[in-house]
This record gives C-alpha cells, structure tokens and sequence, in this order.
C-alpha cells in the first residue's frame, strides 16, 4: 500500500472524526436544573443559582432575562397532592411555586435546559442509562416514571413507551403537580 505524504494526518483525523475540520461544540443550554434548583446562565456567561425557597419574584427576572418576560404563562393547580400551588411556564419548562416560593420545576422537550450530566427530555432510555443507572417503581404514581440520582440528589422522569427507544418525555424535581 502507497500512503501519500500528508494522508497519515488526515487518516488519524478521520478517526477522530473529521479532516481538517474542528469537532463540533458541546451543546449549551441557558438553564442546568438539579434536584435543589434551578441554574440560569446570563449571555455574558453569568450563573445565578435559585435554590428551592427561593422568592418567585428573583426567579421569574431570571427567567425572563432568558426567556424573555412576554413568554412567560402564568397559572395554578388547587387540587395537587402537595395542596395548591402557582405556576410560571417558559415554553416545555415550567416552575411550581407554593407560598411564593420556587418549590420544584418540569421540563419536557424542546426546553434549551438540562439536568446535571446534561440529561434531557428527548434521549431515549437507552442513552439515559449509558448516562447514568435509573430506577423504576413497581407501582408508579406515572405510567413510566423513573428516578435517578445526582450529586445533588434524586430527579424524576416519565418515559413515553418501553423498551430502549423509548423516550424521555419529562424531567421533574422538588414539589410538582401530580393531581388524581
């Protein structure tokens, strides 16, 4: 086999994935949700960090620096198992508050937000678990709900359908909404 000067470079770059081309970023998103909070990122790459607790006020500017105050949709649920609580919702996220306070978020896909490992409503169960190991309940309070751990604690899930295709329809933390 004859190798031409210059082709051994661009074979290893091809192994790695592309020739003379730079490997594309890693996706950004403009929210990081873990199991205490959520972490909204400011476009000059600012983090502000709003625990659970915190007054809905300080969380909704936050949000509508990055969303934008226009898309916010405000509403509530008075017959939740964990008693009344209000709602702000940005598209697929949406934050529950009780008292005032930020109280627990969902996110479904199409949302720019992940959780910690960048895990995300839209990726099927099979690459959830190449991410991390999940659990499932013998009897759900959903039908595909599932729960995994972070460093930060335990984050919930719903999966639409079975099997390792199936895909990740919602991601939830903190006191949500779950009415009978």
């Amino acid at each position: 086999m004859r190798v031409h000067r210059g082709a051994a470079p661009c074979a290893v770059a091809l192994l790695l994935g592309a020739c003379g081309e730079e490997p594309p970023p890693a996706p950004t998103y403009d929210l990081m949700l873990d199991a205490q909070g959520v972490v909204f990122a400011g476009s000059d790459g600012s983090r502000a960090r709003f625990p659970f607790g915190t007054a809905r006020a300080e969380v909704e500017q936050a949000a509508a620096a990055v969303y934008g105050a226009e898309a916010a949709r405000r509403s509530a649920g008075s017959k939740c198992d964990a008693g009344p609580m209000a709602f702000t919702s940005y598209g697929p996220l949406q934050l529950g508050f009780q008292q005032e306070q930020l109280a627990g978020w969902t996110i479904r896909a199409g949302a720019t937000a992940a959780t910690e490992g960048s895990i995300a409503p839209g990726i099927t169960r099979a690459q959830l678990e190449e991410l991390t190991p999940i659990y499932t309940s013998p009897d759900p309070a959903l039908p595909g709900e599932f729960r995994y751990g972070t460093p930060s604690g335990a984050i919930h899930g719903v999966l639409a359908g079975s099997g390792p295709q199936a895909r990740v329809a919602a991601l939830f933390s903190g006191t949500v909404c779950r009415s009978r």
